[in-house]
């Protein structure tokens, strides 16, 4: 079973992200609403999958996500309610797939997957 990182700060949301990957294999999940914690909970538990909101408290999901998986092969999804916002803050940062809306987490899982070798 996989791991996951869920960096939101809406619960509502991230217990939703996790209902959607359960099925995908996520058996355990950690969740984080500032750009700290999700370094701390990925340094206690790696993730085998970072999903990021649309936002958090403090800091940023993108460059937390981007700490956490520069040294492994951990794919990172954003899924967002807001595209507009969440394309122009993926243009920012680089290549990244997505955004995608909750309800194609299970084609963005996916695409993540792909590229990376296999699920750990």
């Amino acid at each position: 079973m996989g791991h996951a990182l869920i960096i939101d700060n809406n619960i509502a949301i991230s217990r939703a992200i996790q209902s959607y990957l359960e099925p995908l294999g996520f058996g355990t999940f950690d969740y984080t609403w500032t750009e700290q914690q999700a370094l701390d909970a990925a340094h206690q538990h790696r993730p085998d999958i970072i999903v990021i909101g649309d936002d958090i408290e403090t800091g940023s999901a993108i460059n937390a996500a981007r700490q956490i998986s520069s040294d492994a092969s951990i794919p990172v999804l954003m899924v967002s309610g807001n595209t507009a916002l969440a394309s122009q803050r993926l243009a920012e940062v680089g290549s990244y797939d997505g955004p995608f809306h909750l309800n194609q987490i299970e084609q963005a899982v996916d695409v993540a997957l792909s590229h990376v070798p296999c699920l750990q």
